[in-house]
């Protein structure tokens, strides 16, 4: 009887891990979407709402923004430089674990300066350190990518 009672709590413990896991992607993949969302509408403060203030990011180029105003400064002349379009996100890889996760996907995207000239495309891989805050939501705190497949200018 009480190796019974043993397997039942133990299935009942796994069953909640489970659970709690996958609530948790939920949590994940909600914000995922969401940060790509306002990032698709190139809404500078609506992007930088998405990461913790001691973010940091590193672009294809390896230029290294170190905090929120470094980010919102780079997302806000870029955006304000050029017409974006995030053409497509696929659906993250998600790895979890206590407070952070870890997001990993592929982009399409393009944009043409606002004063003139080539378009430009892209595809790149994303990756993404997300980490829970005491309020239960989730923040970026690191962030870099990878451009795999730069297309020709048109």
């Amino acid at each position: 009887m009480r190796r019974y009672l043993l397997l039942v709590l133990v299935g009942a413990v796994a069953s909640l891990n489970a659970s709690a896991l996958l609530a948790q992607e939920d949590g994940i993949r909600e914000r995922y979407d969401a940060f790509n969302a306002a990032f698709g509408a190139a809404d500078p403060e609506a992007v930088v709402a998405f990461y913790a203030d001691n973010a940091i990011r590193v672009d294809s180029d390896g230029v290294v923004m170190d905090g929120i105003a470094a980010i919102r400064d780079d997302l806000s002349t870029f955006f304000g430089d050029n017409d974006y379009v995030l053409d497509e996100v696929t659906a993250p890889d998600i790895q979890a674990s206590g407070d952070l996760a870890v997001t990993l996907s592929v982009f399409r995207e393009h944009w043409t300066p606002k004063a003139g000239g080539e378009t430009s495309r892209q595809v790149g891989q994303w990756l993404v350190v997300w980490q829970r805050q005491s309020d239960a939501s989730w923040l970026i705190i690191r962030e870099m990518w990878a451009i795999v497949e730069p297309e020709e200018a048109s």
